[in-house]
């Protein structure tokens, strides 16, 4: 700090002592040229320059204590006030300009030596007007200690105005703080002056001889005083260093849950404001509480990125798993070891004033203090300010819901103290925010995330999905979900979708996963090579490929898929490629289509927008399918032909009839009867009959299409739904399914000649 910089009333001050210091030191030289004074001082003297460079620095307040303070004392109680303040000059000047220390300003160096002076020149006229000048011991006790205790007084207060004004600190707290801990230092020289005083009661020589031994003595102590200070600064350089890093790992933390940014900084605002307010003082605690704060979310460590990350209130499930992070932070904790209750805090900071909350279910002042201070920081700040599910509110509606849970979630004292003081917390925790580490790979992210999101929009509008450019299969399939499919069941629109896939984009394996409720996704239908071996098969939420992309909502192209396959216990290597989009619906994931291929060829963009309307379209479908009653379940399909019952028919077909009929458009039914069934079954069994059953479903399946309604009517017949076929072509299909159902049947029999009749 410059002369410039100093406060007005502190450069007064300066100014002023340098003004009573000045006409001081011409006094004392003047006396010392006309007055006569043993010789002595001067040797005493000599040895405090001797022993200028023996002091003790005190970097916290900036203050130096020298070692020949006991020779100044006792050249004040044997010599007088003048070669007091002559060997006070000399030290303090000595002191200032050659200290080991970083050199200082000039300006300093002038209130450094008229503050001695002025101390020197008033503490020994208080000596002389106690003491003229004897040297028995009895006569120079009292005076010794009033000697010491104005020495100590006079220049601490002295030095502590100029410091606290030069901060902006109060005068007294300093004094306080820094000051009254070097008591002892100041007793143990005015007892080794008061030793050298004392001798020369026996001879004035005396004194001057033993002198440097009692200095030795008493400068050994200062020594290991700087030795112990030392340690001191050492350890307060580790818990620095413990502390940054505790905030190293907090920021770890930050930047996995990087939708909580800064989040960490401000709860330890508020729990550290509030611990103050409760009145605790115990540095354990406060430790324990400042730690907690920043380290109570450790345990989302062990959660998966797309629970912390989710932009949408979390499933049933998912918020389970969350759960889970109050415990793994309290066991990561424990193997810390630290001397004050950080674990438990952090294991406690989720449970409830009224005993709902986790992982315990404690309730009221069975939670420890420091967890109910940590869940009122942490239930604030996620309220005031942005989550992934929700935005910022304003500071007096987050109050308010942070008042509704008082004496429910949250201790009613506690809150009211908190809401009491909000605002200067809430500026202390924004500041505190604000000077957050300004981390590169935060803007690296950042940098990438733009820079993809302009090259999607690049590629949407350089290559616009216009009606012309969508084929013709996606068109048909649109129309099929949108219309007839709303009334089928999964498990027949699956299959069509398969069929469909494959005509607009190539893969070797084409599997739909959807959630499944326990944190998985489990694949509902396969086709395509090795199929037999991913049926059913699940993938963890977050995990493997699929399991990715349900979770984060995002595609993956041209990915090996081999991480889809793990668990299995076949070799599905050969596959190469995938391509696998999620199926959203309202932002929520609930499921993925992936495609696998075997082939070297890569999936491109046009794949993937194909891919990715095709998804768009099927959520809806999947979501109402899901609604309808059990509906469509396994009871419906007839095990010998594996196509549907009537009452299949039944349960869906008056909901075509009325969508053909609002939209006025033909539908037709069709009954084919197979009317010599029973004599060919009398004739060669029931297992003929049956095999001549399943050819003829079979037939018919390839004759129909795919959004016609197929199902097997009693034993020996069957019934078709033709949506948007008039009477004339219904005709014509029947004829042309009794052709090819009777050349396929008897090409089919192994010789035997089977006459089929409808």
């Amino acid at each position: 700090m410059t002369w410039a910089d100093l406060p007005a009333k502190l450069k007064a001050y300066i100014i002023l002592l340098i003004c009573c210091a000045a006409p001081i030191t011409l006094w004392a030289a003047w006396d010392l040229i006309t007055t006569e004074h043993n010789s002595g001082w001067i040797v005493l003297t000599v040895l405090t320059l001797l022993t200028v460079r023996f002091f003790l620095y005190l970097p916290s307040v900036n203050a130096t204590i020298a070692i020949g303070d006991a020779y100044i004392m006792a050249i004040a109680m044997m010599y007088g006030i003048a070669p007091c303040v002559a060997a006070t000059f000399f030290q303090t000047l000595i002191l200032s300009i050659f200290a080991k220390r970083p050199r200082i300003p000039f300006y300093r160096i002038l209130f450094n030596i008229s503050s001695m002076i002025f101390g020197a020149w008033l503490y020994s006229t208080i000596y002389y007007a106690l003491n003229r000048g004897s040297v028995e011991l009895s006569e120079i006790i009292v005076p010794a200690v009033v000697l010491v205790t104005s020495y100590f007084f006079i220049n601490t207060i002295l030095t502590s105005i100029a410091i606290a004004w030069a901060n902006g600190g109060s005068v007294i707290k300093f004094w306080v703080k820094a000051c009254m801990p070097l008591t002892v230092d100041f007793s143990i020289s005015a007892v080794a002056a008061t030793g050298i005083v004392a001798l020369y009661s026996f001879n004035e020589y005396i004194p001057l001889a033993a002198a440097p031994l009692i200095g030795f003595v008493w400068g050994w102590n200062k020594l290991n005083k700087t030795r112990v200070m030392e340690a001191e600064r050492h350890l307060k350089d580790q818990e620095d260093l413990y502390l940054r890093t505790v905030e190293s790992l907090a920021l770890a933390v930050d930047a996995k849950d990087q939708t909580t940014y800064g989040h960490i900084r401000r709860v330890k605002v508020y729990a550290m404001g509030l611990a103050k307010l409760c009145g605790i003082k115990d540095p354990s605690e406060l430790m324990a509480i400042e730690t907690g704060s920043l380290l109570h979310d450790i345990g989302k460590l062990a959660i998966d990125d797309y629970i912390l990350n989710k932009p949408g209130r979390l499933s049933k499930q998912e918020f389970e798993k969350m759960k889970v992070h109050a415990t793994a932070g309290d066991e990561i904790l424990q193997q810390v070891r630290f001397p004050f209750p950080v674990a438990k805090y952090v294991r406690y900071h989720h449970e409830r004033w009224d005993g709902l909350g986790y992982p315990d279910g404690i309730k009221g002042e069975e939670i420890p203090l420091g967890a109910r201070i940590l869940a009122i920081a942490d239930a604030f700040d996620a309220i005031r300010f942005s989550r992934p599910y929700k935005l910022s509110i304003a500071i007096d509606e987050a109050l308010e819901l942070l008042r509704d849970q008082s004496g429910a979630a949250y201790d009613p004292n506690l809150v009211m103290l908190f809401i009491n003081h909000i605002e200067e917390l809430e500026q202390a925790a924004i500041k505190e925010s604000a000077n957050m580490p300004d981390l590169s790979f935060r803007k690296h992210f950042e940098i990438v995330d733009s820079t993809s999101s302009a090259a999607i929009d690049d590629i949407s509008l350089a290559n616009p999905i216009m009606p012309s450019d969508v084929p013709s299969e996606l068109v048909q399939l649109a129309e099929f979900c949108n219309t007839i499919a709303r009334n089928l069941s999964l498990n027949d629109i699956y299959p069509i979708i398969g069929r469909r896939i494959e005509r607009l984009v190539p893969y070797s394996t084409f599997a739909l996963y959807l959630d499944n409720g326990e944190d998985s996704v489990q694949a509902v239908y396969v086709n395509g090579k090795s199929s037999e071996f991913l049926q059913k098969h699940k993938i963890g939420m977050g995990k493997g490929i699929s399991g990715w992309v349900a979770a984060h909502r995002r595609h993956m192209m041209n990915t090996g898929p081999a991480l889809d396959f793990q668990g299995l216990d076949e070799d599905l290597s050969f596959f190469t490629d995938s391509l696998v989009v999620p199926i959203l619906l309202e932002d929520e994931s609930i499921g993925t289509i992936s495609l696998y291929s075997d082939e070297s060829t890569s999936y491109n963009q046009s794949h993937l927008n194909i891919m990715q309307t095709l998804a768009s379209i099927l959520s809806p479908l999947i979501a109402a399918s899901k609604k309808r009653d059990g509906a469509i379940s396994d009871n419906f399909i007839d095990p010998t032909t594996q196509i549907h019952r009537v009452a299949y028919l039944a349960a869906i077909g008056p909901r075509i009839i009325a969508s053909a009929a609002k939209s006025r458009t033909p539908t037709s039914l069709i009954y084919l009867e197979i009317q010599n069934f029973y004599q060919i079954v009398r004739l060669y069994g029931v297992h003929v009959g049956n095999s001549i059953i399943r050819r003829i479903a079979d037939c018919l399946r390839l004759e129909l299409r795919e959004s016609d309604i197929l199902v097997r009517y009693g034993h020996q017949a069957f019934a078709a739904l033709l949506p948007g076929v008039r009477d004339e072509q219904a005709q014509r299909c029947i004829q042309r399914l009794k052709q090819q159902t009777k050349s396929n049947v008897l090409s089919a029999s192994n010789g035997q000649n089977f006459l089929i009749d409808y």
